[in-house]
């Protein structure tokens, strides 16, 4: 076996290793187990958002997302279920509340990957 047939054996073995981690690891897709989110700010004064709620790996977590424009698309995190969210004036969850805690149900199937929510 030569060098460079042992090289693409090598490569071919890593790419599907790689791809069965990906498909292992209990990641949502567009649409299933849990969608990410799409905030749009209507009054134009939230400039991030505290959302807490279930994710694709059924755990609870809490984070927070900087919002600095009108509409807003919060990638890499999926929720579903019961959805709690706070917005506030300033970036890093920081300033005063613009947007008392709304709650909201995100649905883990749909056709889009985006849940819609606003201000």
């Amino acid at each position: 076996m030569t060098i460079k047939t042992t090289l693409a054996r090598i490569g071919t073995i890593a790419a599907t290793g790689a791809a069965l981690a990906v498909l292992g690891s209990g990641s949502a897709f567009a649409g299933t187990n849990g969608q990410q989110l799409r905030f749009y700010d209507t009054q134009g004064d939230t400039y991030s958002i505290r959302v807490a709620g279930w994710n694709h790996a059924d755990e609870y977590t809490t984070a927070c997302f900087n919002t600095p424009v009108k509409d807003n698309y919060i990638g890499g995190w999926w929720w579903k279920g019961n959805l709690h969210w706070v917005g506030y004036s300033g970036a890093g969850c920081s300033g005063e509340v613009t947007v008392g805690e709304k709650q909201d149900y995100v649905e883990p199937n749909q056709a889009d990957n985006w849940w819609f929510i606003h201000s």
